[in-house]
């Protein structure tokens, strides 16, 4: 049976970073890298944006998965209780069990607006262009959903690349100063949305309470 603290929102990470690497024969060095980078530098950014909050992450990232592992009551907890889902949408993503499932434990929650001047059909989850998807099928709730998109960018060409070649693009041909200001903005926009909608906690016991988004059939 699942469980709801309506006291674990408080002390909730405000942002989930949901990511898959390739298999390690894929590729060569580390991918992980650039994740943690990526995440490291979001969080900088979101805790500037909110203000330091005592014993608060401002995002949360599951660096202990290598694929096949159990799900850890953390994991759970994470996903059941943080306020911004944020996939770093990539073809390896797309084809992870493990991260259509923590789609799930974050969209079955309810958002309730912070005020009336919200609006009612606000999603909290962000989809991010990790890596291009060319020629893989995109899952329903990836089309239902606007991927993120920066704007007021200083330069207009930073969204092209963006769109084109994702973060993880922006950072292998090393354009630093594109990525940064995809980032920045992406962190404005997590906080923006953190301050409109309150996202109800909802904690699975256990990871079979959960179904992979990715693999439901268009509706």
């Amino acid at each position: 049976m699942s469980t709801v603290d309506p006291r674990s929102g408080a002390r909730a990470p405000l942002f989930f970073l949901s990511y898959s690497l390739p298999p390690i024969h894929w590729v060569t060095g580390n991918p992980a890298e650039n994740i943690s980078r990526f995440y490291k530098d979001l969080s900088v950014h979101v805790s500037e944006l909110v203000g330091p909050v005592t014993g608060v992450d401002p995002g949360f990232l599951d660096s202990s998965i290598a694929g096949g592992e159990r799900w850890s009551p953390e994991l759970l907890q994470a996903a059941g209780t943080c306020q911004v889902f944020v996939p770093l949408v990539s073809s390896t993503l797309l084809g992870s069990d493990w991260c259509g499932r923590e789609w799930d434990a974050f969209a079955r929650r309810r958002i309730v607006p912070r005020s009336g001047a919200s609006s009612a059909h606000e999603t909290a989850i962000v989809p991010v262009t990790w890596s291009p998807t060319n020629g893989t099928p995109l899952p329903r709730v990836l089309r239902d959903i606007q991927r993120f998109s920066p704007t007021a960018m200083p330069d207009p060409d930073i969204a092209v690349h963006y769109q084109r070649d994702g973060v993880y693009g922006l950072l292998t041909m090393q354009w630093e100063n594109a990525y940064r200001a995809v980032v920045w903005r992406l962190a404005q926009r997590i906080v923006a949305i953190h301050r409109s909608y309150l996202v109800e906690p909802w904690v699975p016991a256990s990871v079979d309470e959960l179904c992979n988004r990715f693999t439901e059939e268009p509706g």
